[in-house]
């Protein structure tokens, strides 16, 4: 620092004395008024020089700063992604496990209700009169058609609507299924007189699977949204309509549970 004022002194002093050599000689309060001249001088190139020191220090630690704060930065920006796509993947298992409880839920309340008409109807399945079986989304009541109907009948009979009665104490609670109830008969064709009335099959299964949804409805107060019935003549047979015990199983009425509509 010393070293550089005195040489910034000499480069202004010398051409100061030499313009005084040049013109002659001056007073000494003249001399010493521009030696002071030059002191200030001096100083304030010091100053500027400090100065400009001071800012490119700064300015170097400014530029540090910036490195360290775009590193921070992309550091940042690959935690941001490494934590998004932790919070897909825990996206995706919650959907999934909600998924597994929600049917894990569906199962235990369709193993209830298998439960309880297992339960309400025990004499009926002892009798070998009503038979239910649990597959999957799929709860089947199997009823064969005389506990229901007369002979030839699609009228609900005293000893019909007591099964039903049953039936519906389980049934009125259920608002996520859908209750399907499918009419089945034999091979046989209808020639009696109630030809008239049911020209074939297709009629009679259809009648009576009505029939009955008509009775949940109005006995049980079922939500008719949630009921719907189908009649399938002969043509989903269980047994050979070739013996009388087949033809027998093939004249039922099946109540069946189902997942709601999407």
């Amino acid at each position: 620092m010393n070293s550089n004022r005195i040489l910034m002194r000499k480069i202004i002093v010398l051409p100061i004395v030499a313009l005084v050599m040049l013109a002659g000689c001056v007073s000494q309060a003249t001399f010493d008024a521009k030696a002071r001249e030059v002191d200030t001088l001096v100083a304030l190139g010091d100053k500027l020089q400090d100065q400009t020191k001071r800012q490119g220090l700064l300015l170097d630690a400014l530029n540090k700063d910036k490195e360290s704060l775009q590193k921070d930065k992309e550091a940042c920006l690959k935690d941001r992604d490494s934590i998004q796509k932790d919070k897909d993947q825990l996206q995706v298992k919650v959907a999934e496990l909600s998924q597994k409880a929600e049917k894990a839920e569906q199962l235990e309340k369709a193993t209830q209700t298998y439960q309880d008409l297992q339960k309400k109807l025990e004499k009926e399945i002892q009798d070998g009169q009503v038979q239910i079986t649990e597959m999957k989304n799929r709860l089947t009541m199997t009823m064969v058609d005389k506990i229901i109907f007369a002979s030839g009948s699609a009228e609900i009979s005293k000893e019909g609507k007591k099964v039903l009665d049953k039936v519906v104490s389980i049934l009125k609670d259920i608002k996520d299924k859908r209750i399907q109830v499918e009419g089945h008969t034999d091979n046989v064709q209808i020639v009696s007189v109630l030809k008239k009335r049911f020209p074939t099959n297709w009629e009679l299964s259809t009648a009576r699977a009505t029939e009955v949804v008509r009775y949940l409805q109005e006995s049980g107060d079922l939500d008719p949204h949630l009921l719907s019935a189908t009649g399938y003549a002969e043509y989903m047979p269980v047994a050979p309509n070739d013996t009388d015990a087949g033809k027998h199983k093939n004249r039922r009425i099946e109540i069946v549970l189902l997942p709601l509509l999407k």
